[in-house]
């Protein structure tokens, strides 16, 4: 079996978790919902402890949470796609990452044109 390259990123990435992150535009609803916290902005800092690749289809997902979750507590995990959130600058492997993120969606953007739902 081969090993991906998407899988190589994620066990190079996973010993430095948690990943600080931004939100997007479009899961800002999704997170003020799920956290219960309607000042969630773009500028809210989320953190990705723990990531898995899920195919071609889902990319990699990652288990979000906030700075100050406390894991006991908790009802539910946050899972969505890094596609969704934007790496803080300075952490660690930033470039990858964001490098990765950005050709998945672009992928993303080209199938969607190609063959519309």
């Amino acid at each position: 079996m081969q090993i991906r390259k998407e899988q190589i990123l994620i066990d190079k990435v996973k010993p430095d978790l948690p990943i600080s992150i931004y939100p997007e535009r479009e899961i800002l609803a999704k997170l003020r919902e799920h956290f219960e916290d309607a000042t969630i902005t773009k500028s809210t800092l989320f953190e990705i402890h723990e990531m898995t690749y899920m195919g071609d289809e889902g990319g990699i997902v990652c288990e979000i949470r906030t700075p100050t979750m406390n894991t006991e507590e908790a009802k539910a995990v946050f899972l969505c796609s890094i596609t969704h959130f934007r790496i803080k600058r300075g952490e660690p492997y930033y470039s990858e990452l964001e490098k990765y993120r950005l050709k998945r969606i672009r992928r993303l953007a080209r199938q969607n044109r190609r063959r519309p739902f």
